[in-house]
């Protein structure tokens, strides 16, 4: 199992490449022809399906954005389990966004 460093946690990296992807993913479902093609069939869209149609330099900085996610991820765990923060909520997790809100754009996925 990977250990995860607690001291390589980058709020603003993290939040930069999540409204990237956020943006890149969108475009990619609304344009990319084999993505539509995979959601029109039974197996439907995987997200490795997406992460293959990514250049190899957006694949680097997904595994960044991945790396940058599972710290947040611990430290969220961890929080909870000693009630900080936000405690976790099945239809919002970690997040303070409330569920039934359409500001979407200001969270994190």
């Amino acid at each position: 199992m990977e250990k995860i460093n607690l001291s390589d946690w980058d709020e603003d990296r993290y939040l930069e490449l999540n409204t990237y992807f956020r943006i890149m993913i969108q475009r990619l479902v609304d344009s990319d022809p084999y993505i539509k093609e995979l959601q029109q069939q039974d197996s439907g869209l995987q997200l490795q399906d997406l992460i293959g149609r990514m250049s190899d330099r957006d694949q680097l900085l997904w595994e960044e954005f991945i790396k940058l996610d599972k710290i947040k991820l611990h430290q969220d765990m961890i929080d909870h389990l000693e009630g900080r923060n936000t405690p976790y909520h099945p239809q919002s997790g970690f997040s303070r966004k409330d569920p039934s809100s359409d500001d979407d754009d200001q969270h994190p996925w």
